[in-house]
């Protein structure tokens, strides 16, 4: 068994643990927020733990996809979450946004 046969292993541990961490995030905290967090990280880490095990462009090119992806979701989750706030009434009955 070779290097690269470990690292490509650990990879797939990796992305099965992250699976399972991301769920128990969300049954622990009901925060979906959260649970896709802690899951984009760890498939990040398995991808990385992918690129390392046999580096070539396309795996590069794979693994920067992966975290132009994940940084596009967690920003427009973000983004998008302080926009369905509902608009809240002050004492004179004027409504503004939420201050979240």
């Amino acid at each position: 068994m070779t290097f690269g046969d470990v690292v490509e292993i650990a990879g797939a541990v990796v992305a099965c643990l992250g699976i399972a961490a991301a769920g128990a995030v969300f049954v622990s905290s009901r925060r979906p927020l959260a649970a896709l967090a802690v899951l984009l990280d760890l498939l990040t880490a398995a991808g990385l733990l992918h690129l390392a095990a046999d580096p070539s462009y396309l795996r590069a090119l794979s693994a920067g996809i992966v975290l132009g992806i994940r940084h596009l979701i967690t920003w427009s989750l973000m983004t998008g979450g302080r926009a369905m706030t509902p608009p809240v009434q002050d004492w004179l009955g004027r409504t503004r946004k939420s201050p979240r």
